[in-house]
């Protein structure tokens, strides 16, 4: 199916719930509460929940994660993270990103029960550096509250990395580049002018990152690796792009995770089986009781 018109589906008042009572929503009910999620989450729908601070889309205290970059806690961050980030890019066509913004989407698989939705979509995402859309599939699993908002998603960006390297070689081809590879070292040099551009703009006083362009660009080019599709939460410029586009929206939180340390957001700090064991969705289960089991 693909986008309609936005719409805001009605759901049952579960306010007499025990809050310990895991909501019970009919499959439409799902279905509606997750379109309405898509439909926000495009272009231009997603400036007036960024513009909103705090989605009403979200419970309070959601937990989201995105397999490619970080774990997300809480409203504001997660409105920054869903909505701010697209809007941003769609709004400074300029400025220059490897991202795009989502403009159509189409549902490929949907399962719901109870609260617990899985999804996957195809969404078309418009990449202002070639003024072109590509594709991309995601694939979401997602709590919902008694509220109808959205208490946990964990997301992933099917075929990421290849859809990057698609993304590079036709940037290549509109450069007029004999190879992807040739144009690496131009991306990276490009995209650390970027976020410099918005370090120095942004980051001043108490905020500073970098004493200045020209030091911001040497530690971006020549210290900090480009990262590949799955360093998207390390200590990369492929990371620093994705966060310059929330440090207009709060310098004070988001200029470090531009900066030197990475702020926590951009940092060699995980390793891939401690990533895979962390028990991070504690708001509501995932799975239903008694299927917890596995062989050990």
């Amino acid at each position: 199916l693909a986008q309609s018109a936005l719409s805001y589906p009605s759901f049952p008042n579960n306010s007499t719930l025990d809050p310990h009572q895991t909501p019970n929503y009919t499959f439409d009910e799902l279905y509606n509460l997750t379109n309405r999620f898509l439909q926000n989450h495009m272009y231009p729908n997603n400036i007036a929940q960024s513009l909103a601070i705090n989605s009403t889309l979200l419970s309070d205290d959601v937990l989201g994660r995105v397999d490619a970059t970080r774990d997300y806690a809480g409203r504001e961050l997660n409105t920054e993270y869903l909505f701010g980030l697209f809007a941003n890019i769609a709004l400074n066509p300029d400025a220059f990103t490897l991202l795009g913004y989502p403009i159509n989407y189409t549902f490929t698989r949907f399962l719901g029960i109870g609260n617990v939705v899985s999804f996957a979509a195809i969404i078309e995402y418009k990449l202002p550096v070639t003024g072109t859309t590509i594709p991309q599939e995601i694939d979401f699993w997602v709590t919902y509250n008694d509220k109808g908002e959205i208490s946990q998603y964990d997301g992933n960006f099917r075929y990421l990395q290849w859809q990057l390297t698609s993304t590079i070689a036709s940037i290549a081809k509109a450069q007029n580049l004999s190879s992807s590879a040739s144009l690496l070292p131009i991306l990276h040099a490009k995209l650390a002018n970027s976020i410099c551009e918005t370090a120095t703009t942004f980051c001043n006083g108490t905020n500073l990152q970098y004493a200045n362009q020209q030091a911001c660009e040497n530690h971006l080019y020549n210290e900090t690796r480009f990262g590949d599709g799955w360093e998207w939460g390390m200590d990369t410029v492929s990371c620093r792009m994705i966060h310059q586009n929330m440090v207009p929206l709060r310098p004070d939180v988001h200029c470090e995770h531009i900066g030197p340390s990475g702020g926590g957001m951009c940092v060699d700090d995980r390793t891939y089986v401690g990533n895979l064991e962390e028990n991070y969705f504690v708001n509501t289960p995932f799975l239903s009781p008694g299927l917890e089991g596995g062989v050990h």
